[in-house]
């Protein structure tokens, strides 16, 4: 495959990733709505609902990572190829970002479900 062609396939990807990023986003005000009623009424069920919720968004983000931390796998096994060393220093700290994103999106979901309603665990 050259180039142009498998650069379009990352972009095509890319584009589907936006939408889920949308839905998610929509996904993440109705956590939203749940958390504010949890915390306003006390209501048990809308603090598992967000909860629940959450989880759901983390994991499909983690997958998200996932794909880009092997996308930029890819590109840095084909660093040879590379001509520059400015290539290869941009090219090693996107791998390291990528897999720096995926450990930390790890950790989010972890304290998410190890959270108990003892613990409340903001999230950015």
């Amino acid at each position: 495959m050259n180039k142009v062609t498998e650069t379009l396939k990352e972009i095509r990807i890319e584009d589907w990733i936006w939408i889920t990023y949308l839905f998610l986003a929509s996904f993440a005000l109705i956590a939203n709505f749940f958390e504010r009623d949890y915390l306003l009424k006390g209501n048990k069920l809308s603090k598992k609902v967000f909860k629940t919720i959450n989880i759901a968004i983390f994991i499909t983000v983690f997958f998200v990572y996932i794909y880009f931390v092997l996308l930029t796998y890819s590109r840095f096994k084909e660093r040879e190829q590379h001509t520059t060393i400015k290539s290869m220093i941009i090219t090693n700290a996107n791998f390291i970002a990528a897999c720096l994103f995926l450990i930390g999106g790890l950790i989010y979901i972890l304290t998410e479900i190890a959270s108990d309603d003892e613990t409340d665990v903001d999230v950015l």
